[in-house]
C-alpha cells in the first residue's frame, strides 16, 4: 500500500468501536483511543513491530489524548519472539539538577512541579533496538492528526477547558512532531526543540535546564519475575513497584487453594486485598531508584518473606494496617496514566504505560510546542528520610505494571492500566481471573475490581459494578469502604495460537484492533 492511500486509510475511516474486543489470528492491539488503535492497527498491517506500533501509538495519542501526551514518562516492557527474552525499559521523569526538595511543598503547582520528559527519549530507545520501520513514516500519523480537526476522545476528557486549549495549539504540536520526525528523538533533548522548552519552563517558573535534557538517559532493565503455578509472571522493577506487589501478592497468595469458581467471593476477594495491602507496605517502605538506594529483591520476594505475611493474615476478618507494623512514607502516584499493549505478527509483545502525573500533567502548556508538561515531581515523598525522598537526578518511584506473562515458556497475556497505587491490584485481579478462576478476558477486564491501600486503609470498590451482598460481608469482615466510580482502565492481548484477542476496558473509551 503506497505511503499517502496507507494515511488516508488511517484518518479517513470511522473510529474504531470504543471499549470494544477484537479476534484475529496475526496481531492485535488495545489502546486508550480509538484513533490511535487506528494508527497502530495500519502499522501491524504494513508488517511493523509490536516497537513500531508502540512508537505510532504513543505520538498519535499526544495529539487525540493530550492528557498522556509527550511532556511525561512511562515503562515499557517488551517480550523479544526471537530471543525469548523479556525486558523493561525505563523512560520515567527525573528531578531536575537545581530541585532541592524545599522547594517543593504540598503547595507547589505548575511548571515548578515538573521533571525532566522521559518519554520521547523512551519511544526513541524502543525503537532503535526493536523497530523495523522508518522512525518518520511511523510520526506521519501523528502530525496529520494534530493537523485535521480530531477532537480528543470525549471519553477520556476530564477538563473540557484544557482539551480545548491543547486543540487551539495543536498546530505547534504538528510542527513539534514533523521536527522529531525530520531529527530524531535526539532533537527533543539536545537541539531547537530542547532549547525551547528550557526556556518557556524557565520564564513560567520550572527549573529544568538544558543539562539535564542533554544528560537524560532511559535505562533497559531486567524485570522482576514471579513463578505462579505454570506461568512466569514478568513485570517492572523498581523504581516501578509494579513487579514487586504483584510478585509479593503471588507469593504470599501461593500457599492458598483458590477455588476455581471463587474470582467473586468475599472469602476470595478477603485474601486478595489482605496480600496486597501487605506487599504495598513494603513498597512503600523499599521502592526507590535503584541508582540511590540498594532494593533488597530477594529478601522481599523470598519465600520467607511471603510466610511471615501469611501468618499475619486472617481468613476471616481484615487486620488493622497499624499493627502490621510502623506506617512508612506512602509513594504518591499520580493517577492517571494511560496503557496500551500490543501483540505483532512475530508475536513480540509492547506493553506501554505513559504518564503525566495527574491530568494533563502540571497544566503547564509549554508555548511553541503543543504539549502540556508533567508535575511528576509530585511522585516523591515529602519526607526527606523516606526511600522515595526527592533528590536531583532522582527518578521518582511509581506503581507502574506493564506486564507480560508466559504460560510454558510461550506468551499468553499482556496488560497494564492506569489507577495510580491500585495499578498492580487491578493487574494482578484480571491474571487470576483468567488464569485461576476460568474467565474470558473480556469477562476479566470487565469484572468488578478491588482495592486495599495500607493508609487510607478502606477497600476501595467500583459502585456500579461490586455486588451488593459482596460489599456487605467484607464489611462484615472487618473492611472499611470506600465507593469510587471506577478502578483502573486495563487494555490486555491474550494470545492462545492461532487466536489472539485484545480488549478495550468497557469503563473508559479505548479500542480494541485485530486482524
Amino acid at each position: 500500500m503506497k505511503r499517502a492511500t496507507w494515511l488516508a486509510v488511517v484518518l479517513s475511516v470511522s473510529p474504531l468501536f470504543a471499549g470494544s474486543v477484537s479476534t484475529g489470528t496475526h496481531a492485535a492491539l488495545a489502546t486508550s483511543s480509538p484513533y490511535a488503535t487506528r494508527v497502530g492497527l495500519a502499522v501491524l498491517q504494513r508488517g511493523g513491530s509490536a516497537a513500531d506500533a508502540a512508537v505510532a501509538v504513543a505520538f498519535a495519542l499526544a495529539v487525540v489524548h493530550p492528557q498522556s501526551g509527550i511532556g511525561g514518562g512511562g515503562v515499557l516492557t517488551y517480550y523479544d519472539a526471537s530471543s525469548g527474552a523479556v525486558w523493561t525499559l525505563d523512560f520515567r521523569e527525573t528531578a531536575p539538577s537545581a530541585i532541592k526538595p524545599g522547594m517543593l511543598g504540598q503547595k507547589a503547582s505548575g511548571p515548578m512541579t515538573g521533571a525532566v520528559p522521559g518519554t520521547v527519549a523512551g519511544l526513541g530507545a524502543m525503537h532503535r533496538r526493536f523497530g523495523t520501520r522508518p522512525w518518520s513514516e511511523l510520526l506521519t500519523p501523528a502530525i496529520r492528526l494534530a493537523g485535521e480537526p480530531v477532537s480528543p476522545d470525549a471519553d477520556l476528557v476530564a477538563d473540557a477547558a484544557r482539551a480545548r486549549i491543547s486543540l487551539a495549539h495543536s498546530p505547534d504540536l504538528a510542527a513539534l512532531l514533523e521536527r522529531i520526525a525530520a531529527k530524531g528523538a535526539e532533537d527533543f533533548y539536545n537541539g531547537e526543540i530542547a532549547h525551547r522548552i528550557v526556556n518557556e519552563v524557565r520564564k513560567a517558573g520550572g527549573v529544568i535546564s538544558l543539562r539535564d535534557l542533554r544528560e537524560y538517559q532511559p535505562v533497559w532493565r531486567a524485570p522482576i519475575r514471579v513463578s505462579y503455578r505454570n506461568y512466569d509472571v514478568y513485570a517492572p522493577a523498581p523504581p516501578s513497584s509494579g513487579g514487586l506487589v504483584i510478585g509479593e501478592a503471588l507469593n504470599i497468595l501461593s500457599a492458598y487453594d483458590l477455588p476455581a469458581s471463587g474470582a467473586q467471593t468475599a472469602a476470595t476477594v478477603h485474601l486478595l486485598l489482605e496480600a496486597t495491602r501487605r506487599a504495598t507496605m513494603d513498597r512503600d517502605k523499599y521502592v526507590a531508584d535503584p541508582a540511590v538506594r540498594r532494593f533488597p529483591y530477594r529478601e522481599l520476594l523470598s519465600s520467607e518473606r511471603a510466610q511471615h505475611w501469611r501468618s499475619s493474615i486472617d481468613p476471616q476478618h481484615a487486620t488493622p494496617t497499624i499493627t502490621l507494623g510502623e506506617p512508612s512514607a506512602v509513594i504518591a502516584a499520580g493517577a492517571h496514566t494511560t496503557h496500551f499493549t500490543i501483540v505483532d505478527a512475530q508475536q513480540n509483545i509492547a506493553a506501554v504505560t505513559l504518564t503525566l502525573g495527574d491530568d494533563f500533567g502540571s497544566g503547564f502548556l509549554i508555548p511553541g510546542c503543543g504539549f502540556f508538561l508533567n508535575d511528576s515531581l509530585r511522585d516523591f515523598a515529602l519526607d526527606e528520610k523516606a526511600a522515595n525522598s526527592l533528590q536531583p537526578g532522582k527518578r521518582m518511584a511509581s506503581s507502574m505494571a506493564p506486564t507480560i506473562i508466559l504460560r510454558g515458556g510461550r506468551p499468553f497475556l499482556a496488560l497494564g492500566s492506569s489507577g495510580g497505587a491500585s495499578i498492580p491490584s487491578v493487574v494482578l485481579q484480571v491474571f487470576l481471573d483468567v488464569a485461576v478462576f476460568g474467565s474470558s478476558i473480556a469477562e476479566a477486564v470487565a469484572a468488578p475490581r478491588f482495592d486495599q491501600q495500607p493508609q487510607p486503609e478502606d477497600m476501595a470498590y467500583e459502585l456500579a459494578r461490586a455486588p451488593d451482598a459482596l460489599i456487605a460481608r467484607l464489611h462484615a469482615m472487618g473492611h472499611g469502604l470506600r465507593q469510587q466510580g471506577w478502578l483502573g482502565e486495563v487494555n490486555a492481548v491474550l494470545i492462545e495460537t492461532p487466536r489472539i484477542t485484545a480488549v478495550a476496558d468497557p469503563r473508559r473509551g479505548g479500542a480494541a484492533g485485530a486482524f
